[in-house]
């Protein structure tokens, strides 16, 4: 979590104790959903990217199983390629 600074990042931590991180600026959203994402087979983890008119957005998915570091890796790379869309 500490990819997330309190100036760029909006956390919350909802009532079935899954974990939502946006960017403020609304181009980035990741999810951890330790018990799986409802209406989604074993997801566990999503990353979203919000596209613009011409850039396309795209999506990430990981199992519940995914370890952190692996999504984390993942998050770190996604953050450096998606600044400035």
């Amino acid at each position: 979590m500490e990819q997330f600074s309190a100036d760029d990042f909006h956390l919350v931590v909802d009532d079935r104790a899954d974990v939502h991180v946006n960017s403020k600026d609304g181009c980035f959203y990741l999810g951890w959903f330790p018990l799986g994402r409802p209406g989604a087979d074993g997801e566990g983890w999503r990353i979203a990217v919000t596209g613009t008119a011409t850039v396309p957005g795209y999506h990430i998915s990981f199992g519940v199983e995914t370890p952190a570091d692996v999504v984390a890796a993942a998050v770190a790379r996604v953050l450096e390629t998606s600044r400035g869309l």
